[in-house]
């Protein structure tokens, strides 16, 4: 059985202690913890020892753990941030930073340059333990399932892995089909994100609502059934986009929607093990 997770960035219009409370609440086991300046600043970064071991403490208090740090969303492999997101990881114990594929899609130039940039991200971390997990993202350099492999190909792979979100794969192109692109690339893949997607392919990612799992056009439950064959993943994450900013929801909304998603997508993760009979002589 696979455990669930929860990004903190469905809470992004709340500091982290809501979020925690209402991820434990949902009975989730890990999260995603944003260090995402502009949508989900859960976590600061370049703050002391003593900052990151209190926040670490918090989250276990809630009976969770960290699958991840997201640095998506203002925090790249080659900006001054950068060295601060893996100062936090080391001093937190985790061992992936999840970050979202750079560049811009069709242009040979730019996905030389992203490998290049992520060649040199993944140098740095190399003698920490630490992996990078980048997410093949619609319109971005890496955003399908040729470029992801070619992609693995040019990084090294002991250092580098891919966060596999079906809904950026849905979206690339049409007739992209998520769950061939997660079979074709499940041995490069270390971290899972899920959610569903609405049945157009428009690039622009859809309302809240057709992104909770069951609302939308993916086939969720043949995904789940490939990740829970992977090894490596020990959590499918729920992301859901669309909860910060100008749109912000109210807290029992977002709750409604972290608890309807497990509701969903917990019985598809849960494997039931027959166990032989106890006979009472």
């Amino acid at each position: 059985m696979k455990q669930l997770g929860c990004s903190t960035v469905l809470y992004g219009g709340f500091d982290l202690d809501k979020a925690l409370v209402g991820i434990a609440k949902a009975e989730y086991q890990a999260i995603e913890l944003c260090a995402r300046p502009r949508i989900a600043p859960h976590l600061e970064i370049n703050r002391s020892a003593s900052y990151y071991a209190d926040i670490k403490r918090k989250i276990n208090d809630y009976g969770l753990v960290i699958e991840s740090i997201s640095g998506t969303g203002g925090v790249a492999v080659d900006c001054p941030e950068f060295e601060g997101v893996v100062q936090a990881a080391q001093l937190m114990d985790v061992s992936i930073i999840t970050i979202s594929a750079g560049g811009k899609s069709n242009s040979e130039e730019s996905f030389k340059r992203f490998i290049d940039r992520i060649n040199c991200g993944s140098e740095y971390v190399a003698s920490t333990g630490i992996r990078l997990s980048i997410k093949p993202r619609v319109g971005k350099a890496v955003c399908s399932v040729d470029t992801a492999k070619r992609f693995m190909d040019a990084v090294d792979q002991d250092q580098v892995g891919l966060n596999f979100d079906p809904t950026h794969i849905w979206r690339s192109q049409s007739g992209a089909d998520p769950v061939k692109a997660i079979s074709d690339l499940k041995s490069a893949i270390n971290t899972v994100r899920i959610r569903d997607n609405r049945e157009s392919r428009k690039m622009k990612v859809g309302p809240i609502e057709t992104q909770i799992p069951g609302k939308g056009a993916l086939d969720l439950q043949a995904i789940a059934d490939i990740i829970k064959i992977m090894p490596q993943i020990s959590y499918a994450v729920l992301e859901i986009i669309g909860m910060h900013g100008k749109t912000k929801i109210q807290f029992d909304e977002i709750q409604r929607i972290v608890e309807e998603s497990m509701a969903y997508l917990k019985p598809m993760f849960f494997e039931y093990v027959a166990t032989p009979m106890t006979t009472i002589v």
